[in-house]
């Protein structure tokens, strides 16, 4: 009787909060304005109380009428230096955190039974651990389900789906602790029998993907740019046959460009909905229904786009990086966090006709194409199976990855102020990620390690760069991959 009265509730919170996030009516900005002050001041008030390194950053701060840009900013490094005084349980310790992600059992489990946890990949310089309730996590997928596609005002309008759920396939890294797959590892129990998941892995290579979305036959299927462009050229072929239920395709960790968006658009029939969003903040945003773009969840998020100075730009205006303040963890508060991305909003209405801020375009962390020659095939790289390895150094303050070679690679880091680095140690974790994806007897790996990273003209430290080429014969239009951040 307790699991069922648990399982009804979990259902009626996941309702609820589905149902305060269905997308805004213009009779509802002042109720939105206020919701979204009346959580940034909960924010401040609870990270004040509860996490003593924000408790000493806010000294001398009226939080209750002081304006964001009064705050101090935040960065990743200042975050995992102080994670233990960051965190709002005062019984969570970083220690006992990484012992937990370094088991892969714990997939998909909750910490202490009420927390996800993830890490970023590192792909600007070090791993970070995030920290998250079952309450954010509820909202992370309320936000997806109620602006993910056109939903009617009716209350939860797709009872059908329990006698037909819907086939997602996820082609993403293998499940692990990374961004994209905590996602999909904490999806609620209670939506399940309404979606039927197909989780495929990126590092398989295209006949293997192709079997199994032919076998799949989804409805939707959500991946990065750089493996949109190989099921695409898949169905060119003809080796990819689906059956025409297709609704949607998501993009998701790597910047969808115009023409690849088009591409993809025209060989599939459906539309490209692009998500930009990070481990810090996963509902950040909804992808657009109608453009490329992505509309910012303004109620669950704040986002700053600002110069190198962390002075705001215009809308329409491509600033240094961001800041973002995540309103809905409060287990691990992120407050002016600095976001080395170059992100553009829109200075007007989205033509989708929602309420909601287009964020038009997102740069900054672009990746050069990686490439191997797998028993005379080549093959794209894409540059996870590399961050993969990192996540559990958090010794480690900049990296960078470099094709030096046919199937030949170095990686340069160096060690936060400190702290020391082994570069065996490095090696070793490189190696065991390329032998989980079969590519140990394929690639030649090396370390080196520095003092420093020297950025480029731009100030941007390029995280994976090709000093060695294209591959022959590469597909026209080929794009750079790209990490999750």
């Amino acid at each position: 009787m307790r699991g069922f009265l648990r399982a009804v509730s979990d259902q009626i919170k996941l309702a609820l909060a589905i149902r305060s996030l269905l997308p805004p009516r213009p009779a509802d900005a002042e109720k939105r304005a206020k919701a979204r002050e009346d959580r940034f001041r909960a924010l401040l008030r609870y990270a004040n109380e509860n996490s003593p390194y924000y408790r000493k950053r806010f000294q001398g701060i009226d939080l209750a009428t002081c304006a964001i840009t009064d705050l101090p900013t935040f960065n990743k490094s200042q975050m995992m230096a102080n994670l233990d005084d960051v965190l709002t349980d005062r019984a969570l310790r970083r220690a006992d955190l990484e012992r937990f992600m370094s088991d892969p059992a714990n997939i998909g489990a909750y910490f202490k039974d009420n927390y996800a946890v993830c890490h970023t990949s590192g792909s600007q310089g070090q791993p970070a651990i995030i920290v998250q309730d079952k309450k954010a996590i509820l909202t992370t997928f309320a936000a997806q389900f109620a602006r993910g596609k056109p939903l009617t005002r009716r209350f939860l309008p797709y009872l059908h789906k329990l006698l037909n759920p819907a086939r997602f396939a996820i082609v993403t890294q293998r499940p692990g602790f990374y961004p994209s797959s905590t996602f999909f590892n904490y999806f609620p129990e209670r939506a399940r029998r309404y979606i039927k998941l197909q989780r495929l892995s990126v590092f398989d290579p295209p006949e293997v993907l192709v079997k199994q979305l032919n076998d799949g036959q989804p409805n939707f299927i959500t991946s990065y740019t750089s493996a949109l462009e190989t099921i695409t050229r898949e169905l060119q072929a003809g080796h990819l046959k689906l059956s025409g239920d297709l609704e949607q395709i998501t993009n998701i960790s790597e910047p969808l460009p115009e023409p690849i968006a088009e591409r993809v658009e025209k060989a599939f029939g459906v539309h490209v909905t692009n998500i930009y969003s990070m481990a810090e903040c996963m509902a950040l945003t909804c992808g657009c229904l109608v453009t490329h773009g992505s509309h910012l969840n303004d109620e669950l998020a704040i986002l700053e786009v600002v110069d190198a100075n962390n002075k705001p730009v215009p809308n329409g205006t491509p600033g240094s990086k961001v800041l973002l303040t995540n309103l809905y963890n409060l287990t691990q508060p992120i407050i002016r966090y600095e976001i080395d991305d170059i992100v553009t909003i829109s200075a007007k209405p989205c033509k989708c006709g929602s309420l909601l801020p287009l964020i038009e375009s997102v740069d900054g962390r672009s990746k050069d194409q990686f490439w191997v020659d797998v028993n005379g095939q080549i093959r794209d790289l894409p540059y996870y199976v590399f961050l993969l390895a990192l996540h559990t150094e958090t010794d480690l303050a900049e990296h960078q990855f470099l094709q030096t070679g046919v199937n030949t690679f170095v990686m340069r880091a160096s060690a936060l102020p400190g702290r020391t680095l082994s570069a065996e140690k490095l090696r070793q974790l490189v190696k065991q990620s390329l032998t989980t994806e079969g590519l140990a007897d394929v690639i030649r790996f090396d370390v080196e390690l520095v003092d420093r990273i020297e950025p480029e003209a731009s100030g941007k430290v390029r995280r994976a760069k090709n000093i060695f080429g294209p591959p022959p014969e590469a597909p026209s239009g080929q794009q750079p991959l790209m990490a999750e951040g």
